[in-house]
């Protein structure tokens, strides 16, 4: 009988000093520098020159959504040669199994034994009016505490079979979404004011396939903070992410009913459904990122 390695975490990058790092903290410590890849896509700033997992420089070529959805997918195909599950997680997205169900993402994998699992998605938040700067050295979840449900970010990432993602990795061609209430994703892009205007700027300064790509990567810095501005001013309501929880289990069965309604379009989530109010981070999950 083939034996395979438990779990392979995957994610693609270009110039990200601050995020990669988080991200392989947060993944070589669940599962191994081993079973960690990067997928360098032209990093010429020195980020990725002296990682400890594994890395696969590629061309700089214009962003392209369709193009790295698809790349990456077989690369995650290929991994599954070598590994029951494979996870994918763009740099600024962090997996993580709620302790009061499962002791680590392996066991989660395991656990739920299903060709694909989505994750049940969270924007972490800034509130810079009342919060300093980030020190991304240190635990993340010990420093923000607002976070607030985006359709956007229940995204089907961990697999045990091929599948076809989307541009940008919101659904697959196999499967109608349904968040797992015990696999949380932690979007990291709005976690901090100075350091995303800073990414912001690479971003909308890097090439991009079409005039009409990644728009909301090339928002003007205005805009930007306008908008953290009005999704950390929300009102506050208490959740505890449970999976009883009435407030969690209304949108996690929204997304379940909408994407039964929009089977046949493009994207089965609306993904502009985001949460009308921000939820504190449990006591549970500090210290985990």
């Amino acid at each position: 009988m083939l034996m395979k390695a438990p779990l392979a975490a995957v994610t693609m990058v270009y110039n990200e000093p601050v995020f990669l790092p988080v991200w392989l903290r947060h993944y070589t410590g669940i599962l191994g520098a081993e079973c960690c890849y990067v997928i360098d896509h032209g990093s010429d700033d020195g980020s990725t020159e002296r990682l400890s997992c594994n890395r696969l420089r590629i061309p700089r070529s214009p962003q392209d959504d369709e193009r790295r959805a698809r790349a990456i997918g077989n690369i995650c195909s290929g991994l599954l040669e070598w590994y029951e599950a494979v996870l994918y997680c763009d740099v600024d997205e962090l997996l993580i199994a709620d302790p009061d169900c499962f002791s680590s993402l392996s066991t989660l994998s395991e656990a739920r034994n299903l060709p694909c699992v989505t994750a049940t998605g969270f924007d972490l938040l800034h509130n810079a009016s009342q919060e300093p700067d980030l020190d991304f050295s240190l635990p993340l979840s010990l420093q923000r505490h607002l976070l607030r449900f985006s359709a956007a970010m229940c995204k089907p990432c961990l697999i045990r079979s091929t599948v076809t993602w989307s541009p940008g990795f919101h659904s697959v061609k196999e499967f109608l979404p349904n968040p797992d209430p015990a696999l949380l994703l932690i979007h990291l892009r709005y976690c901090d004011l100075r350091q995303g205007l800073a990414r912001l700027a690479r971003t909308r300064g890097q090439a991009w396939c079409s005039a009409e790509a990644g728009s909301h990567q090339r928002m003007t810095d205005e805009a930007w903070q306008h908008m953290l501005s009005a999704m950390a001013g929300l009102d506050y309501e208490k959740a505890t992410l449970n999976e009883d929880d009435p407030l969690m289990k209304t949108w996690r069965d929204r997304i379940v009913r909408e994407g039964r309604e929009r089977a046949n379009e493009p994207y089965p989530i609306d993904l502009t459904l985001s949460g009308n109010r921000l939820w504190p981070l449990p006591e549970r999950f500090k210290g985990l990122f």
